[in-house]
C-alpha cells in the first residue's frame, strides 16, 4: 500500500514539475522578440534571426550562428498593442560596438510556434499602423 501511495505521489510531483517547466518556457511574451532580434542582429546570428521571423527569409542562413556575444544593455522599448495576437514595437538602443544609437521598428504576432517578427526589414508604414494605438514604454534607456 505504501508503494502505491509513494508511486502516486511521485507521479503527481513529476507531472506538476513538467507542466510548470513547459509553461515557463512558453510564457515569453511578445516584448522579448525585439530584444532577442537586436541581440541576434548584433551577434550576426542568422539562425536566431530566422527562428524569430514568421515569414522566413532565404537571405538568412539557418546554419549561421553567432559571431560574437555582444548584447544591448541600454535601450528604450515602446509597445503598441493592436490586439492580443498583434503588437508593434520600437526599440532604440546604443550599439555595443559602434558609437551610435539605432532604432528598429517591428510588428510581432502570435504564430503557431510562438511570438514572431513579421518581416526581416523595418516596417516602412509603422507610423500609420500605430497612429490610433496607445504607446506604452516598457523600458527606459538608462534604467
Amino acid at each position: 500500500m505504501k508503494k502505491i501511495i509513494f508511486a502516486t505521489g511521485l507521479t503527481a510531483v513529476l507531472l506538476i514539475t513538467s507542466a510548470c517547466g513547459d509553461k515557463a518556457a512558453s510564457d515569453d511574451g511578445p516584448e522579448t522578440v525585439p530584444v532577442e532580434w537586436v541581440n541576434a542582429e548584433i551577434q550576426k546570428d542568422q539562425a536566431t534571426m530566422l527562428d524569430l521571423l514568421d515569414e522566413k527569409s532565404k537571405a538568412l542562413d539557418p546554419e549561421d550562428e553567432a559571431d560574437n556575444n555582444h548584447t544591448i544593455e541600454n535601450y528604450k522599448l515602446i509597445e503598441w498593442k493592436a490586439d492580443d495576437d498583434r503588437y508593434f514595437y520600437e526599440i532604440v538602443y546604443e550599439h555595443p560596438e559602434k558609437s551610435s544609437m539605432v532604432t528598429e521598428r517591428m510588428e510581432v504576432i502570435q504564430a503557431e510556434d510562438g511570438w514572431k517578427r513579421t518581416t526581416y526589414s523595418d516596417l516602412s508604414n509603422f507610423d500609420t499602423f500605430v497612429a490610433d494605438l496607445q504607446p506604452e514604454v516598457l523600458k527606459e534607456m538608462y534604467k
